[in-house]
């Protein structure tokens, strides 16, 4: 078919910023409605007469309903684009919400948090915007995935920071409505401006216009398709790059939880105050962003392979200055080196883009996360028991555990500077075609 743009001049302001903007805004209210249940769901569940154990359950039941969820919607979104969901999963969401206000039984609070708020999530809200975003740029597409992810920090910033407020003035359970009314009202009209790739509507990622013909017609979309690599999942799976990035965001993660699980026992046992360190790790979202902005912002410009291993070694290294931390200004100067590191994580998705194409970004994205926390299960489960052991024989707990998460945090490092761009045998086909 025609592109349908004739020769008209390329526009101000590229579409795929409409579609950044709106995204933002979607991706930082659904993470901070979605961080207010996880808030008080303590709360929750004690009114329903359940003990603490079962706030577990309820996260545990919502986080793995999700994540096979996603596995099914990953796919969909690359075959009927990310709108044709958000349109399914922001109603989905907010009938859970709404729900959740009348919500009698720990059973009802299980199988909405779990089903409707879990699903309705995972379908509207952060891959469907994240794969629009890396459909419609390629030279600008890690900037453009860092305004995506700095809203993901945004948004449960702002669930911390009005959280408590909102309790004190509504009660628990009254939010949930406000919270489900407001996500029909934002989220379905600025989904609509959510669009699946560019070349549907007579572009190029970037803004870039289609060619013409010497008769000044445009040529036809397969024509100007973009020349570049894209996988097949299945293709995907058999690249060296896959697993390596795979093992990478594992290992990755799980050093990243180790040392936060940590940080705030071991600076208690050195006599900081409970309320100094609050004070500290109140400014972590907001030297995660500047991490997030900054490791965007070079990654069009510079290897992102290179700058991952540079993010990640920061946040190792940070654990240095916390293992020594002996005042308030040296805790701070952790948590500055720890939240710069945070540029890892669009990084990782623009390199993913970059490596394995649009055509199946979604998908690709999903299984990698899929098999990327199956790989975590015995790195976590085996550190527990390693660092009882060395406790025996040291006496020491927080020390070692810092050490050791420090430590390991050099292999993803080393595993992200070598994953270099794999080399298909063929160029598969362009991401318009099907």
């Amino acid at each position: 078919m025609n592109t349908g743009v004739g020769t008209r001049a390329k526009p101000r302001l590229f579409y795929g910023w409409w579609i950044v903007v709106a995204g933002f805004v979607i991706v930082a209210y659904g993470i901070g409605a979605r961080g207010y249940i996880a808030n008080q769901l303590p709360d929750l569940v004690k009114g329903l007469g359940g003990a603490p154990s079962q706030v577990a359950m309820a996260l545990s039941i919502s986080g793995f309903v999700g994540s096979i969820a996603l596995l099914a919607i990953g796919p969909l979104i690359d075959r009927f684009g990310p709108r044709k969901l958000m349109l399914i999963g922001i109603p989905v969401a907010s009938i859970g919400f709404l729900a959740l206000r009348f919500a009698n039984s720990l059973l009802t609070l299980y199988i909405l948090q779990g089903t409707l708020v879990g699903i309705g999530m995972s379908a509207g809200f952060l891959l469907p915007v994240q794969t629009a975003t890396a459909n419609w740029f390629m030279r600008r597409r890690a900037i453009a995935l860092a305004i995506i992810c700095a809203a993901s920090v945004l948004g449960g910033a702002i669930t911390t920071l009005l959280g408590e407020r909102i309790v004190d003035q509504f009660g628990v359970r009254d939010p949930f409505l406000g919270l489900g009314v407001v996500m029909l009202v934002i989220g379905i009209p600025l989904a609509f401006v959510i669009r699946h790739r560019p070349e549907q509507h007579g572009y190029l990622p970037d803004g870039e216009l289609p060619a013409i013909e010497e008769s000044g017609e445009p040529v036809t979309e397969q024509e100007n398709r973009v020349a570049e690599i894209n996988f097949t999942l299945q293709q995907a799976l058999r690249t060296r790059a896959f697993w390596m990035l795979a093992i990478g965001m594992a290992l990755a993660s799980g050093v990243g939880a180790m040392t936060t699980w940590h940080r705030v026992p071991f600076l208690l046992d050195l006599g900081f105050s409970q309320a100094a360190i609050a004070n500290i790790f109140h400014i972590t979202p907001l030297i995660g962003l500047v991490g997030i902005l900054l490791f965007g912002y070079l990654g069009d410009m510079f290897t992102k392979r290179y700058l991952l291993a540079i993010a990640i070694t920061l946040q190792s290294a940070s654990v240095v200055i916390l293992m020594t931390a002996g005042s308030i200004a040296q805790v701070y100067l952790y948590t500055l080196v720890y939240g710069l590191g945070s540029g890892m994580v669009p990084l990782i998705l623009a390199i993913r883009a970059d490596y394995f194409g649009r055509r199946a970004f979604a998908t690709i994205t999903v299984v990698m996360m899929f098999i990327s926390g199956i790989i975590g299960i015995p790195v976590s489960a085996g550190l527990t028991p390693l660092l009882g052991w060395i406790f025996d024989i040291t006496g020491s707990y927080y020390q070692p555990a810092f050490l050791l998460s420090m430590l390991i945090g050099f292999v993803p490092a080393t595993v992200f500077f070598f994953a270099r761009p794999p080399k298909p045998s063929h160029r598969a086909l362009a991401p318009t075609e099907s």
